[in-house]
């Protein structure tokens, strides 16, 4: 290591540990009585001053005098010099003390004289041999390194013992005659070392800690689509920390974007974002480190979902517990739709979990979209299908590795009394692997991650579906409109899902995607205004519509209350299709139809 490289790793040392010093001795004001103030060194009475503003002029004497002696001032620039009034002693020309008549009459002596006495003795305190280290304190992490320089004007050959050594390796080093001690922690232990310079040394306590997480591998993340929401994008980053990184037990984690903790709505594959880590735990040395992460694209669609499960039992829940639970299946698509609202009188969390079984990490690639838990289930229920139908459109997806016999927790939500909480996912396992899921709410918000006991793992393993999923959960609706002709309606969530072997019913379709195509035909000579409409005939409700690959969001609508999606005019003779993507939205009030007219 160079001397720059020393030098910044000391300066990190401080920065880490706090500043201050320790050193073999220095200049420091003793209060000896109420009106009496000593100014010594190295335990040596070197003046003594008394009366009212005593202790602040020796203060302030001591520190001019330890200030000189870091600047490596000679003795011989401390002088004595009349002035009117008195003799004062200056070092470098800048005034320490004033003798006055009235102080030496005090002392009992002549004002020249107790001011060359005084000096006398400042100018020997100058020149003894001194030694310091620019920490309180030597802190370490295990197999790490670090480097403290020696400071001060003593002269002589380097001892340093530790008590215990066990914690410790250690080595002397000089470079262009800077002289350092080089600490390299091996075990986890506390103590007293003690470095000695010729004749001076200080005694510095140390501790040797474990380093909360390291990095085992550069983080990649994993994304796909046109854009990928900053919910997303975040997840992709929060798991390519946990699988670079190995943490220590206790150890608590987060990742906030850098610098300033905030990122953009949607985020591109093939860029690089840069983050903040930072690890912490008892008695474990923190992490705190700015990386850059890069967002690398991978091919594989999530395509359409082939199961829904549903997980809305009891909507409102009254006690923590597993609210839904099953297996995923290998190379199919799962979609969840989860709506709960905390029955509770005090807060709680509700959580998605992904339970990997295996003895190895395992990849799913993933997709969804939620709100933040409010009062309002219909809002709730809105903003989840809202952002879950923008990824649908682009595409976009994540893919993430679950660690070995661990529960992840794909998403936790805090609900206060009252909260809702609301969510679209898709989940796709490609290889074969026992992974289950969970909805669970618990009193306090759990971990990212933690390992399953053997229990949790059978119960895994062995649990059925419940719910059981509703098997492709998707409809398609195609209509034709001719221009000057009736209207044409379509319905969204009037006829609900068949389970072919539960004989239930999924009253409104929620979670399910509707395709749609208009057919806009003019098969006349005039020119007319065509216009796509939505209106609610199951209650009040909001919702949320890709139409033509644009979203469109309706506020809320009371029932058979018209809202304007789409409008456009219609040359004569020609024909206009317009698409339309939509899933009912969780707290709305389904059935709504679609509306198609000309004018």
């Amino acid at each position: 290591m160079g001397a720059q490289g020393r030098d910044l790793q000391s300066r990190q040392a401080i920065k880490a540990q706090g500043s201050g010093l320790t050193v073999s001795w220095q200049f420091e004001a003793v209060k000896v009585s109420k009106e009496v103030t000593e100014l010594r060194a190295a335990g040596v009475p070197l003046l003594r001053l008394r009366g009212e503003g005593a202790e602040a002029t020796v203060q302030r004497l001591a520190a001019q005098l330890n200030d000189a002696r870091w600047r490596g001032i000679s003795p011989d620039m401390l002088q004595v010099v009349w002035i009117k009034g008195g003799y004062q002693l200056q070092l470098q020309g800048e005034p320490l003390l004033t003798v006055t008549h009235a102080l030496a009459q005090q002392m009992g002596s002549e004002p020249k004289a107790l001011a060359q006495q005084w000096a006398q003795r400042l100018r020997q305190a100058l020149s003894w041999q001194w030694l310091a280290v620019p920490l309180t304190e030597a802190v370490i992490a295990v197999g790490e390194e670090l480097t403290i320089p020696l400071l001060g004007n003593a002269v002589g050959d380097v001892q340093v013992q530790a008590r215990p050594a066990e914690p410790l390796r250690w080595r002397v080093g000089v470079e262009k005659q800077a002289v350092f001690v080089t600490l390299k922690g091996m075990d986890v232990g506390a103590g007293i070392l003690r470095i000695v310079k010729g004749r001076v040394g200080v005694r510095l306590p140390f501790r040797v800690l474990h380093r909360a997480a390291r990095w085992r591998q550069t983080p990649v993340a994993w994304v796909r689509g046109k854009q990928v929401s900053r919910g997303m994008v975040w997840e992709a980053i929060e798991n390519a920390v946990l699988m670079a990184m190995q943490f220590q037990l206790g150890a608590r984690w987060q990742v906030l974007p850098a610098p300033d903790g905030q990122m953009p709505s949607f985020v591109k594959p093939n860029e690089a974002l840069v983050w903040r880590v930072q690890v912490t735990g008892e008695q474990l040395l923190p992490v705190d480190e700015v990386v850059t992460i890069p967002l690398r694209s991978f091919p594989s669609s999530l395509g359409d979902a082939d199961l829904l499960v549903i997980s809305n039992d009891p909507e409102t829940f009254r006690d923590y517990r597993v609210l839904c639970r099953g297996l995923l299946p290998v190379g199919q698509t799962l979609r969840f739709m989860l709506h709960h609202r905390n029955g509770l009188t005090h807060s709680a969390a509700l959580s998605l979990e992904l339970l990997n079984t295996e003895e190895h990490p395992v990849s799913i690639i993933t997709r969804f979209g939620y709100g933040m838990p409010k009062e309002s289930e219909l809002q709730a229920g809105h903003e989840a299908t809202a952002s879950f139908l923008q990824g649908l459109n682009d595409d976009a997806a994540v893919r993430l590795t679950l660690p070995s016999q661990s529960a992840y927790r794909l998403l936790r939500f805090a609900l206060k009394p009252k909260d809702t909480a609301s969510a679209l996912v898709e989940v796709r396992l490609d290889e074969p692997a026992g992974v289950a899921y969970r909805v669970v709410t618990t009193a306090t918000m759990p971990p990212k991650t933690e390992l399953l006991t053997g229990t949790q793992l059978a119960e895994a393993l062995t649990g059925g579906n419940e719910p059981p999923p509703f098997p492709k959960p998707m409809r398609v609706l195609e209509s034709t409109h001719v221009a000057g002709g009736a209207w044409t309606f379509l319905s969204v969530g009037r006829f609900g899902l068949q389970h072919p072997l539960k004989g239930r019913t999924l009253h409104g379709n929620y979670g399910v995607v509707y395709r749609v195509t208009l057919r806009f035909v003019n098969p006349t000579a005039r020119l007319w205004q065509a216009q796509l409409l939505v209106e609610p005939t199951g209650g009040v409700a909001k919702g949320a519509f890709i139409v033509n690959g644009r979203m469109v969001e309706v506020p809320l609508l009371r029932p058979y209350q018209e809202h304007l999606l789409h409008a456009f005019s219609l040359a004569p003779h020609q024909t206009q299709t317009v698409t339309v993507v939509t899933i009912p939205s969780a707290g709305s009030f389904y059935p709504i139809q679609l509306v198609a007219r000309t004018q």
